[in-house]
């Protein structure tokens, strides 16, 4: 006698798992999704915002400060494009692209982080 592998009895057990995560995945899909806006800081005191889904081109932004700081913003994420700091840490941060990223200048004493449009962290930390 073979027994089956699947039999009739286990979508009583398999279907309410399967409706819960089509509710949980329409729930998320039908929320609207928060903007990225970049909080630039130079020196302590917030320099600009930048709202980066609204950015269609790329285009560079002085900050100045003692070490000539440039960021590069682009469609959906920002970086430092040059620093006269000496270990260029900052640039070898990388594109910020999703809330909860940042990226600090110590020496330029300018800071660059990605927050979600209400202006909050989507979570606490990111690795990555």
């Amino acid at each position: 006698m073979e027994k089956k592998v699947f039999q009739k009895k286990d979508l009583w057990v398999i279907l309410p798992f399967l409706a819960v995560a089509l509710c949980i995945a329409l729930f998320y899909a039908r929320m609207p999704s928060s903007s990225k806006i970049a909080v630039v800081e130079k020196d302590g005191k917030e320099f600009c915002r930048i709202d980066l889904d609204k950015e269609t081109s790329v285009r560079i932004i002085n900050v100045g400060g003692p070490m000539n700081v440039k960021l590069r913003v682009e469609p959906g994420a920002i970086a430092f494009y040059s620093s006269d700091c000496p270990d260029k840490i900052c640039i070898r941060t990388g594109k910020l692209t999703k809330p909860g990223q940042t990226a600090v200048c110590l020496p330029g004493k300018v800071s660059v982080q990605v927050v979600s449009g209400n202006g909050e962290k989507s979570y606490d930390g990111y690795t990555g």
